[in-house]
Order: structure tokens, then C-alpha cells, then sequence
């Protein structure tokens, strides 16, 4: 007796070493078992999405948001463009891209959240018009801003489109809901589709 006291002494981990494998084996158990769980329930959850980044939950908001945010940094693009060439009617995709090389501004559809299409209407003799520019979320929705010297911004969206293309507006849109049939317009911010 006087043996084992003097052992564990010396040794005082042996008398824990058959709680510490019975407590590790029941957490690999346990670990085991939420592991299967989470699988099956992962696996079995009825979902039907296509395999890919792109139509994975929060994607569409992060792809408008991101489109809108374009959309407001090609806005001071363009003003920038416009102080330097008289105007809003005067500013073309390559001076906007010439002021902010980060966003692909072109004349024709966007079908990204970073392509932006830029329409303009000059305005009389050299001074003033208008533009409107439109980017495309992955979910179809295009997003759009009009802007005219003078006038109040006006923000729109159209749903479950291909592609956008900037309409060429020479006054300001007219107030209506978001479709996917019309383009919804309202002044002040981005309406909700």
C-alpha cells in the first residue's frame, strides 16, 4: 500500500490517464454524431439550387447592393467629367471610365454589377443634358439613376431582365412602381423591388 501512494506520488497523472480516454472517447462520440447530423440534414434538405456561388442565399442583395454602389460612384464619375467638358451631355463611357478606371462604364447592356451602361442627352449648346446610367444584379434586377443639371436624382429599378441598357431620358422619369415589365422610378433613393 505504502507502494502505490509512493508511486502515485511520483506518477500522479496515471491514476487519471482512464478518465482522460473514457472523457476523450465520448467527445469524438459526440462530435461523431453532430458531424452525422449536420451532414443529413444538409444533405437531405430538399434544396434544389444549381451547384455555384451565384444563387447562394445573400448573393442577389450583395450583387444589387454592389450594383447600386457603382451606380452612385459612376454618378460622381460622371460629375467629375462633366465640370471638365460642359456638362452632363457632354460626358461619354470613355471619360467616365478615364475618371474611375475600377468600373467598366460602356454605351451598350450591363450585365454585371461593375459594367455600368451610360446613356446621354446633350444638352443646348454645349451646356446642361442629362444621363442615365444602369448596372444588372445576378438576380435580373437592372438598377438605374437619371440626373440632370438642376434637378433632382432620380433612382429606378426594373426586375428579371437579361441585361440593362441605360435609357437616353431628356427629362425627368415619371414616378411608378418596380415591374418587370416598366422600370420603377422614384426621386431620392432606390426603390424596392
Amino acid at each position: 500500500m505504502r507502494r502505490d501512494r509512493q508511486a502515485e506520488q511520483l506518477h500522479p497523472h496515471r491514476s487519471d490517464a482512464g478518465l482522460s480516454m473514457v472523457v476523450t472517447v465520448l467527445s469524438l462520440m459526440i462530435t461523431a454524431l453532430l458531424v452525422a447530423l449536420l451532414l443529413g440534414t444538409t444533405l437531405t434538405s430538399g434544396s434544389k439550387s444549381k451547384a455555384g456561388v451565384s444563387n447562394a442565399p445573400g448573393v442577389a442583395l450583395a450583387t444589387s447592393l454592389q450594383a447600386q454602389q457603382s451606380l452612385s460612384t459612376g454618378l460622381s464619375s460622371a460629375a467629375a467629367a462633366a465640370a471638365t467638358v460642359g456638362g452632363l451631355g457632354s460626358v461619354d463611357a470613355a471619360r467616365m471610365t478615364a475618371e474611375n478606371p475600377s468600373i467598366s462604364f460602356v454605351a451598350g447592356p450591363s450585365t454585371d454589377a461593375t459594367t455600368v451602361s451610360v446613356a446621354v442627352v446633350p444638352g443646348s449648346g454645349g451646356e446642361g443634358g442629362s444621363i442615365t446610367l444602369a448596372a444588372r444584379a445576378s438576380d435580373g434586377t437592372c438598377w438605374l439613376v437619371w440626373r440632370s443639371a438642376g434637378a433632382a436624382t432620380w433612382y429606378g429599378a426594373q426586375t428579371d431582365l437579361p441585361s440593362c441598357t441605360a435609357p437616353a431620358l431628356a427629362s425627368a422619369p415619371t414616378p411608378g412602381p418596380v415591374s418587370s415589365s416598366a422600370i420603377g422610378w422614384q426621386p431620392g433613393s432606390f426603390p424596392q423591388p
